[in-house]
């Protein structure tokens, strides 16, 4: 299976449906601020999609968390302006703790338009994919996360750049 994760399309969809042409996901996660394209984003899927709130999003009925199974690991799913994320893993403590305490090994958040991976700080996979429509990152790429989850249950998490 293969996850997508995006963040901060903020109401652009180009470049979504660029990477959504060229992986083909099996399912998507958006971590928030697709400000008001949320059905259109469903619809241009295809798949199934798991949507957060971020703090640029109106839908009140969107939740700030989830939490999803993805092969042996527990995700926490989150925009992160609730849990003061930056663009710096020493930032994401609040985020961190949150996520510990829902049993997931697993973050993924947005917000800062910056994409970092990383397999092992505090014992958590984080992933923020950055952003496919205003990149804050020094190459400036729009940027975006792939996730895929092996047979055994095993996870390979990647960063791409859209070219």
């Amino acid at each position: 299976m293969k996850i997508l994760v995006v963040s901060d399309t903020h109401s652009s969809l180009r470049n979504f449906m660029r990477v959504v042409d060229k992986e083909h996901p099996d399912k998507i996660f958006h971590l928030g601020d697709a400000q008001g394209k949320e059905r259109e984003i469903q619809t241009i899927a295809g798949v199934p999609v798991t949507i957060v709130k971020g703090n640029c999003d109106n839908d009140i009925s969107l939740p700030t968390t989830i939490v999803e199974e993805i092969g042996k690991h527990r995700a926490f799913l989150t925009h992160g302006d609730c849990y003061g994320v930056g663009s710096e893993l020493y930032d994401l403590d609040r985020a961190i703790d949150a996520a510990k305490s829902e049993n997931c090994d697993m973050l993924f958040f947005g917000h800062t338009h910056v994409p970092i991976l990383d397999l092992g700080y505090k014992g958590m996979v984080i992933m923020n994919p950055g952003s496919l429509t205003s990149p804050r990152q020094s190459s400036g790429k729009y940027t975006y996360g792939i996730l895929n989850i092996f047979e055994n249950g095993e996870v390979e998490s990647a960063l791409k750049a859209l070219e």
